[in-house]
C-alpha cells in the first residue's frame, strides 16, 4: 500500500472512535484495538471473548450477533470497563461494535 493510500484511510479525520477490547477482566490478557466499528469480531479472533474494555474515544454501541444484531442496552463513552459483566453485556457474548457518536 502507498504512503498516500495509507494515509487515506488511517488519517485521524476518519477516527471517530477508539476501543481496546480485552479477553480477561480488570484489562488483563490478549487485547486488540478497534477504530470506529467491527461487524464481526471473529475476524479478530475476539468473538465472544471479551471480558473488559476501555473507551478511549467515542461513544459506542455493542450487539450480541454480527452486523450490528441484538444490541445491548446503553451506549459506553470513554472510560475503563473492568468487567463487561458489570457494564451489562453477559457471558463473553460480544460479536460486533461501533462508534455512534
Amino acid at each position: 500500500m502507498a504512503s498516500s493510500e495509507v494515509d487515506k484511510v488511517y488519517s485521524p479525520e476518519k477516527v471517530k472512535g477508539h476501543i481496546i477490547l480485552f479477553e480477561d477482566p480488570n484489562m488483563a490478557g490478549k487485547f486488540c484495538h478497534v477504530f470506529n466499528e467491527c461487524e464481526n469480531l471473529v475476524g479478530l479472533s475476539f468473538n465472544d471473548k471479551v471480558s473488559s474494555f476501555v473507551v478511549l474515544s467515542g461513544n459506542w454501541k455493542m450487539y450480541q450477533i454480527s452486523g450490528y444484531r441484538s444490541e445491548w442496552s446503553g451506549t459506553f463513552g470513554p472510560g475503563i470497563y473492568k468487567s463487561a459483566t458489570d457494564a451489562g453485556i453477559t457471558g463473553d457474548d460480544l460479536s460486533s461494535l461501533r462508534c455512534v457518536s
